[in-house]
Order: C-alpha cells, then sequence, then structure tokens
C-alpha cells in the first residue's frame, strides 16, 4: 500500500465511547465502537495501521477540540476533518426518517459525509502554542466571569431576604472584595451591630474603604433587620458565607487568568494588529487573536468570517417578502467575541461611533446596531490579518472620504 492510500473514518464521539465507520481504499466498510480513553485510542489507531500499513487516515467529526480530539491530533498519518453538527443533522434528515439521531448511523453518515464532501471540507490545522493558549485562557476566564456574574446574582438575592442593609453599600460591583470580607466576617446584621461603630468603623479602613468607612458603619448600625426567624437567618447566613467564599476565589482566579493573558499577549506574533484596533482590552484583543487564528485560509473571505462568527444575519424569503433572521448554528463565544469589540470600540473609534449613533437614529437596538458595527469591523480586520498590517484608524477615515461614503459627513 502506498503513503498516498487514504482511509475515510466518521466517528460520532461521546464522553464515554465512540462508535465509527470506516471506508478503506476499495470501498468496503468497517465498524466498530472504542472507550474514551488513552490506551484504547492508541489501540483502536494500532489496529487501524496494521489493517492499512502507510495510510492516512482521515476523520471526519463533529468536534473541533476536546479529549479525543486532543488525543488525535499528534499523529502525522491523522487528518482531521471537523464537520458542522448543523450540517450532519441537515445531512441527517435528508436520509432518515424524523431525523432522529442513532449513534452508529451518524457515524456512518459522517463517513459518507465525508466521502463525498472532501474537496469541501477544510482540515483542521493546529494554531501554534501561544495561540491555542491565548484562545483557551481566553475561553476560560469567561466562562470563570459568567460563573461569578451567576454567583453574585444568587449572592444578591440570599442578602435580599435576610440582610439587606449591606446592599446599602452600593458596591460597584457585587463581588467587590470588600463586600465579600465583610459578610464573612459579620454574616448577620446581629453580628455586625454587636461589633459596634468604632469596630466597624475600623475594620472599613483596613479593608481599603476608608473614605466610606464612618458612612457604612453608621448605615450598619441604624439599620432595621428584615426578620428575626433563626431558621431564616441561620439559613440565610450559612448560603451567604458559602457563596461569598466561592465569589473570593473566583476573583482570584479571574485575575490570575487575567494576569496570564497580559504577559503572554505582547509576544504573539499578531499582537500589533489586535492592540492597533481600538477599544478591545487585553481580554478581548486575545480572543481576536484566537479567533482569527494563524492558518490565513481558515476563513476563505470576509463573508466566511462573518458567516463563521453569526454576525452575518440570515435572509430568508416568503412569497415576495424578504427579511433577516438571526444566525444561531454557530460559536456564541466567537460571535461575542465580535459584538464586545464593536461595542468596545465606540468610545474610541470616531467612525464606529458615527455609525453605532446612526443605527441607533434609524430605529435600531442597540444590540442590533452593535452587530451591524461588528460586520463593519470584520471585513476590516480581515483584511489587517491577510495583509499582516495594524489598522490605522485616520487612514480609514481618509478612505471613507475618498470614496463619497455617507458615514463620513457624520464624522
Amino acid at each position: 500500500m502506498t503513503k498516498q492510500t487514504k482511509i475515510l473514518i466518521g466517528i460520532d464521539w461521546a464522553d464515554a465511547k465512540h462508535d465509527f465507520h470506516l471506508i478503506d481504499s476499495t470501498g468496503k466498510t468497517q465498524i466498530g465502537v472504542f472507550k474514551q480513553s488513552p490506551k484504547a485510542i492508541a489501540e483502536q489507531l494500532k489496529f487501524w495501521r496494521e489493517q492499512s500499513p502507510g495510510a492516512n487516515f482521515l476523520i471526519a467529526i463533529e468536534a473541533a477540540k476536546g479529549a479525543l480530539i486532543n488525543a488525535l491530533v499528534e499523529h502525522d498519518d491523522i487528518v482531521i476533518y471537523p464537520v458542522n453538527p448543523a450540517a450532519l443533522a441537515y445531512h441527517r434528515k435528508s436520509f432518515a426518517h424524523g431525523g432522529g439521531k442513532n449513534d452508529p448511523l451518524d457515524a456512518k453518515r459522517l463517513a459518507g459525509f465525508l466521502h463525498d464532501r472532501l474537496s469541501d471540507l477544510r482540515p483542521l490545522k493546529r494554531d501554534q502554542a501561544i495561540t491555542r493558549e491565548l484562545g483557551t485562557l481566553s475561553e476560560d476566564r469567561r466562562r470563570a466571569v459568567d460563573t461569578r456574574a451567576d454567583l453574585a446574582n444568587e449572592l444578591t438575592a440570599v442578602l435580599k431576604q435576610y440582610f439587606p442593609a449591606v446592599l446599602g453599600f452600593k458596591a460597584a460591583k457585587p463581588y467587590a472584595a470588600f463586600l465579600l470580607s465583610f459578610l464573612i466576617e459579620y454574616p448577620t446584621l446581629q453580628a455586625a451591630q454587636d461589633a459596634g461603630e468604632a469596630k466597624l468603623r475600623s475594620y472599613f479602613h483596613g479593608v481599603g474603604m476608608k473614605r466610606k468607612a464612618d458612612k457604612f458603619a453608621k448605615l450598619i448600625i441604624e439599620a432595621m433587620p428584615l426578620t428575626v426567624d433563626e431558621v431564616t437567618l441561620r439559613s440565610s447566613r450559612r448560603r451567604a458565607v458559602m457563596i461569598a467564599e466561592q465569589l473570593k476565589i473566583y476573583n482570584k482566579h479571574i485575575r490570575q487568568y487575567e494576569a496570564s493573558i497580559k504577559e503572554l499577549l505582547p509576544k504573539h506574533p499578531a499582537y500589533a494588529i489586535a492592540k492597533s484596533l481600538p477599544g478591545p482590552s487585553d481580554n478581548t484583543q486575545a480572543r481576536l487573536i484566537a479567533a482569527m487564528g494563524d492558518d490565513p485560509n481558515r476563513y476563505g473571505s470576509a463573508k466566511c468570517l462573518q458567516c463563521a462568527s453569526g454576525i452575518a444575519p440570515i435572509t430568508e424569503q416568503s412569497g415576495k417578502r424578504k427579511f433577516a433572521v438571526a444566525r444561531w448554528a454557530c460559536t456564541k463565544f466567537l460571535r461575542q467575541t465580535f459584538h464586545e469589540m464593536a461595542g468596545l470600540s465606540i468610545t474610541k473609534s470616531r467612525w464606529a461611533k458615527a455609525f453605532y449613533n446612526q443605527q441607533i437614529a434609524k430605529g435600531k437596538s442597540a444590540n442590533t446596531a452593535k452587530r451591524a458595527l461588528a460586520y463593519k469591523w470584520q471585513r476590516i480586520i480581515y483584511r489587517c490579518w491577510q495583509t499582516a498590517q495594524p489598522y490605522n484608524e485616520d487612514r480609514y477615515i481618509a478612505r471613507l472620504k475618498a470614496t463619497g461614503s455617507p458615514l463620513y459627513e457624520l464624522l
């Protein structure tokens, strides 16, 4: 068998086991299942190689990352073709009544999809280590931030039930360090009032709230209890302290994520481009770098980027009526990245602010206006990455003027 022999494999992955459907160079098929473990994966690869020495194994799978991908991507004779789940779902409906999911059948359809659409599919190309690390740091940080927000909302709800006086601090953030420390030290109004005004004042000085120490201490001392029911107080106190301690941990690790991003970001080859964009913080710059990746052919065009990220709407038609709807079959984190970048640019870019205000004046909602702005930014960002040139605000505005853009008149 020659090195160019291609073995097509569809894998329907799961947490514990993976169904596969293999099509060899003669068209013969083979089906099977292997477990999700390093040993089982290694044994399956060894078996395939013994059956087809020197072959390249082309694998279609509904994932671009995960445990199985991590195990497969290290091998030179394996080429992974990530398949959009929405594409396979459409394919499934075409060939099965009702479109129900079935692991062995899905593995077969993946293999067939790979066979029929191989020339249209893009193989997975791993980004360099620094790009992947920035991407992982960004996603993990975002998950931590979202969890922190949920916990903060939960804490606020608990405090409303038994200790609303703390909400009178009107902390800029419900997970502020001084607020969490106070709740852990004084989990009930009674405990805080028993400490006395002088001790409370001293405490607030110690947690960096010197300017508001007198105000906060007086607020607590003069507060009236919402309830004196012992069961409510004990259960709510335990819950509040538990949440406060969790929030302190999340604060710590989010700071560590951000410090790691800040340290790693300037070392990336595309940092100058990301930094040149008006508005994005270090965290958003890292997300943009990870979104664009190292492969210049990841997105065939700016339009591909706009569609892949879900920023480009889908145009639907019913009779003579056409209308745009949001694109939901996309990576939400990717869409969020460009949406947030657009929002941050409004205060830093003259034309972005003018465009956003123009959309609002047309009656668009803030989110719709930002998505439209993100759509424009993606064309610019795509061009910057293709040419490896940083963005220049003055040059772009000059171009708006030269082309007679109506947007220039709004600047």
